[in-house]
């Protein structure tokens, strides 16, 4: 018997029992719930003057999310990027949280409680999707467990390098702390669109296998997996769309692989294949003819590049695992063809984290599972056996109070939790972010957001000049354009930067700021403590500013002629 948390499963049964479903799916939502935590402890120890953003990790991203279900609380169906003051038409990108927001206006609940909800059924939806997903590949009980909880709640060596006093290794966080789509735990405490991109990887990598091992299906069978994975990469498009290359290239590999096998050229299984980018293609026909004709859609992508760590980083996040799928490989021959997919998923992402695209490192999304199917199957069937037929495991085999079974029990539990540190050393990290230290990013001062109330209640929309952070929480909590708001979706970034400084400084020119005013349309002018540190620019003596709300520490000016 496998002790899991609280739950008896029979390792020795080949199929998977009603009660091992149950005990999947206990340990999905307690998992899911676990990981709402922080954010609850966010919530009831914000102190008075402080308003909680909901948020514990990538504030300046996770906003412009929020920004996109604002948008569909307002009842839009398309995205106008509210970052960046150049007019431009709205497009159907990113509507994944536009329509977390039409459901909120929809269900009139808040959309704090819309981002919530929506992170907890992803997650638990990716949970019992990797269930599924390791029970394709491993029969027995005792591996299958070992690769889900492994997948759920392993990670990789980062921990060692904080241990050593060297967390900025080769100048980068490991990518345990650093990259939520590493593992599956940091995946589901971040955002749910990642969390539901990850479980349509995997249903993608099933209905591959599927279709490769085709020959002993029914042929209509094959079409169905096909048609119903084409059909989830809609959803993946809409809501990760460059996850697709994972896909693609995975696909491209293991039909290769096919090929050499057969010694020719596998035409249905190629034709199944194809279906499953054909039934997408025009989601993604429609996203290059946004690019190609909308320049700011087209700037945003241009800027949202996010290059991977040096190649040593992967190594220490998924090297162990590496090695025990390599031993797998290697000492259990006859199961390599049920494993090849796999492999081609893994060799797909090693040539996507340094291919010339801009999302590199978000290319290996994912992949932990992957490699937690190998890497159990490795510790289980292969370092196992041998540990058990050690001189020391067999002294301990005289002991009464011991058995093979609770040994081999216990010997997992180890590794899981040496797998796992990382994640605890994270868990406990947000946490105390949350409860404790409480950064000015998260916990913004209730001022603030009273004067974005104050501009929401405007409905004009008219474009907000401010600073970087300010222009980042404005565009998403009151909705209006702002001059500079978010690393990718602001066009021309770098040089906003500069020219929002610049503005601020109190020996620049009137006349500049009048024209500069003029040239992107700007109505109010924001006034507060991070304008302030910019340069010392008093607004109220400027005559072609003129108040038109106040509290204690923000003051909005509207811009006149």
């Amino acid at each position: 018997m496998l002790l899991t948390p609280m739950i008896k499963i029979d390792t020795n049964q080949k199929g998977i029992s009603k009660q091992e479903w149950w005990a999947a799916t206990a340990v999905a939502v307690v998992t899911a719930v676990l990981l709402l935590l922080p954010y609850w402890l966010g919530q009831v120890t914000t102190p008075d003057g402080r308003f909680y953003l909901h948020l514990i990790m990538n504030p300046e991203d996770s906003l412009t999310y929020w920004a996109k279900m604002r948008q569909g609380l307002a009842g839009h169906w398309t995205y106008t990027i509210p970052f960046t003051p150049e007019p431009h038409q709205p497009a159907a990108v990113g509507v994944f949280y536009i329509w977390l927001g039409q459901a909120a206006r929809l269900t009139g609940l808040s959309l704090t409680a819309v981002w919530h909800l929506s992170r907890f059924i992803a997650a638990i939806l990716l949970f019992l999707s990797t269930f599924t997903f390791t029970a394709v590949f491993l029969a027995d009980g005792l591996s299958r467990w070992t690769a889900y909880l492994l997948a759920l709640f392993g990670s990789g060596l980062g921990w060692l390098l904080f241990l050593g006093g060297q967390p900025y290794w080769l100048g980068a966080l490991p990518i345990d702390f650093k990259q939520p789509g590493a593992h599956l735990f940091f995946t589901a405490l971040t955002f749910p669109h990642i969390i539901l991109g990850t479980a349509l990887i995997l249903f993608n990598m099933v209905a591959l296998k599927r279709i490769g091992d085709g020959q002993n299906s029914p042929r209509f069978h094959l079409w169905v997996w096909a048609t119903l994975a084409g059909m989830g990469n809609i959803l993946l498009g809409i809501a990760y769309p460059f996850l697709i290359y994972i896909v693609a290239l995975t696909a491209v590999i293991y039909f290769l692989y096919l090929a050499a096998n057969i010694k020719g050229i596998p035409w249905q299984t190629g034709f199944q294949m194809a279906l499953l980018f054909l039934i997408p293609a025009p989601l993604y026909l429609y996203y290059g003819w946004v690019w190609r004709t909308n320049v700011v859609f087209r700037m945003w992508d241009a800027q949202a590049g996010t290059p991977s760590p040096p190649w040593p980083h992967f190594l220490v996040g998924y090297g162990l695992l590496l090695l025990l799928a390599g031993l797998f490989w290697w000492k259990r021959p006859l199961r390599r063809p049920d494993m090849v997919i796999l492999w081609c998923w893994i060799a797909a992402v090693a040539l996507l984290v340094y291919a010339p695209l801009g999302p590199q490192r978000r290319f290996v999304q994912g992949v932990h599972v992957a490699l937690a199917v190998l890497a159990a199957a490795g510790w289980v069937q292969v370092v196992l056996p041998r540990l058990q037929r050690t001189a020391g495991w067999q002294r301990l085999m005289h002991n009464p109070r011991y058995s093979l079974a609770k040994m081999s029990r216990f010997s997992v539990m180890l590794f899981l939790l040496v797998m796992g540190l990382s994640n605890l050393l994270l868990l406990v990290d947000v946490a105390r972010v949350a409860a404790l230290t409480q950064p000015d990013l998260f916990f913004r001062p209730t001022d603030e957001a009273a004067a974005a109330h104050w501009l929401n209640e405007q409905g004009d929309l008219a474009i907000v000049l401010a600073d970087y952070q300010t222009g980042n929480f404005v565009a998403a909590y009151a909705g209006n354009p702002v001059m500079l708001g978010h690393w990718a979706e602001t066009v021309d970034f770098l040089h906003k930067v500069t020219t929002v400084a610049h503005f601020y400084d109190k020996t620049t020119p009137d006349e500049w700021r009048q024209v500069y005013l003029a040239e992107f349309n700007v109505a109010y002018v924001w006034s507060g403590p991070r304008e302030r540190a910019l340069g010392g620019f008093e607004p109220a003596a400027a005559p072609y500013l003129t108040a038109v709300y106040a509290n204690d520490t923000i003051t909005i000016y509207q811009v006149t002629p």
